[in-house]
């Protein structure tokens, strides 16, 4: 099982370019409302993460707390929590709102954006991407800020959160494969295409997963999370198992037969790497699939709690209350209201 690839599926990774810009200095463009962003972009999703490709010219990137950044021609940043950002030719340009330039997507054409003040020029592809059923543990695994540079064939991926920026590289293959794709995304964002909408959702997913992939192979033997998890020998065997077969009656002492280690010893670095013992993770994880069910599939309440590991029906009912705050079908019948109302 990988579990990576099982998570994906689950959460519905969409991906879209969303516009195009070219910027001349002075210039400075700030996303601050992420909320107003996301409900233009994809009103009925969890989660909504950003990423900008620059073509050309340079910029620097500023995000919260975290340290200002530079890119230079061909680099990617991504926003994996969608915090508000901005971009600017230098420090100290007059500041836009994006909000303030962007209308609603067009389904026939990209919205193009023009600022600036006729300087040097920045050419950008910006766009989204979003899943319908958030899975806390993966993107929670994620910094605030991803930038992969292109510089060595995009041989260095930087994370930024906080005060902290880490760089690792990337090996030469996962890197080529991470050239070819970006390079398939500016040509198909620049082309006028049939299928073009289609070509650039499916593109943009794969970078995002790629980078993924990346930033998890440079992590530290000290990083904890999610994706650090999967890298330990004995959790990450671990996690597979309740990921391949969610509905089996999992105790930590069978968990840690499986996967030959002490129970003490797979309980204690399970919560270390993820900050839950392993049954609240197979809680979260049942209740994750019990959501995509009850949204995609027409199985009565006592099937979605078999098919989840639960015995019976109140049971799965009163699990299913206290993670989401009210019964299954209550949550269907308000989910189907939210996906016919978009």
């Amino acid at each position: 099982m990988d579990v990576l690839s099982d998570v994906l599926r689950a959460v519905r990774l969409c991906g879209s370019v969303f516009f195009t810009a070219e910027f001349s200095s002075p210039w400075a463009l700030n996303s601050t409302n992420p909320e107003l962003l996301a409900g233009i972009v994809m009103p009925e999703a969890e989660h909504v993460a950003l990423f900008h490709i620059l073509m050309e010219g340079q910029c620097l990137v500023e995000c919260g707390k975290c340290p200002r950044v530079a890119m230079e021609s061909g680099d990617v940043v991504v926003f994996p929590h969608g915090h508000s950002h901005t971009m600017r030719s230098e420090l100290r340009a007059r500041t836009t709102r994006l909000d303030h330039v962007l209308s609603h997507p067009s389904p026939d054409a990209l919205p193009h954006i023009s600022l600036g003040g006729g300087g040097r020029r920045a050419r950008f592809i910006c766009g989204y991407l979003n899943c319908n059923q958030r899975f806390a543990p993966l993107f929670e695994a994620l910094p605030k800020v991803l930038i992969v540079r292109r510089r060595a064939h995009y041989g260095t991926v930087e994370a930024v959160d906080g005060t902290r920026r880490d760089v690792a590289g990337v090996p030469q293959e996962s890197s080529t494969w991470l050239a070819t794709t970006l390079t398939f995304t500016v040509n198909e964002a620049l082309a006028a295409r049939p299928g073009n909408a289609a070509m650039l959702g499916r593109l943009t997913e794969l970078m995002f997963v790629e980078i993924i992939r990346e930033y998890m192979q440079q992590l530290s033997p000290n990083e904890q999370g999610w994706l650090a998890a999967l890298r330990d020998p004995h959790v990450g065997k671990a996690l597979r198992l309740m990921h391949e077969d969610p509905m089996r009656p999992w105790t930590v002492d069978a968990l840690a037969r499986e996967v030959a280690i002490s129970r003490s010893a797979l309980a204690l670095r399970f919560t270390r790497l993820l900050s839950e013992s392993p049954m609240k993770y197979l809680s979260g994880w049942r209740m994750h699939l019990a959501k995509q069910m009850l949204r995609d599939r027409g199985d009565n309440i006592q099937a979605i709690a078999e098919r989840v590991g639960y015995e019976s029906e109140p049971a799965f009912n009163r699990a299913f209350k206290k993670a989401t705050g009210c019964p299954p079908a209550t949550w269907r019948r308000a989910a189907a209201h939210a996906s016919s109302e978009h």
